[in-house]
């Protein structure tokens, strides 16, 4: 490994340790409240603007398209077959 990518591994890790480290000081409602800002902020921005608010609807439903195999519900899209048990 070259000193670089060992400098930038270095880096990820101290940021990785610092953020769980940051996590972990917080209390469960903090991190419920910041998830509710994060969500609040993710839909400003799908409001802001309707082309994007569309595509995103197409994409998500392409992606949870479901089809019945054998009397059962299963994913179209491989990605989602591939999480089921």
């Amino acid at each position: 490994m070259s000193a670089d990518s060992e400098e930038i591994q270095a880096a990820i890790d101290r940021r990785q340790r610092c953020a769980a480290q940051m996590q972990g000081n917080r209390t469960p409602g903090e991190r419920l409240e910041a998830f509710v800002r994060l969500q609040q902020a993710s839909f400003q921005v799908l409001q802001s603007s309707p082309d994007g608010y569309r595509h995103f609807l197409r994409r998500n439903f392409y992606a949870r398209r479901a089809e019945i195999i054998d009397g059962q519900w299963k994913p179209v899209a491989l990605t989602r077959r591939a999480q089921l048990p």
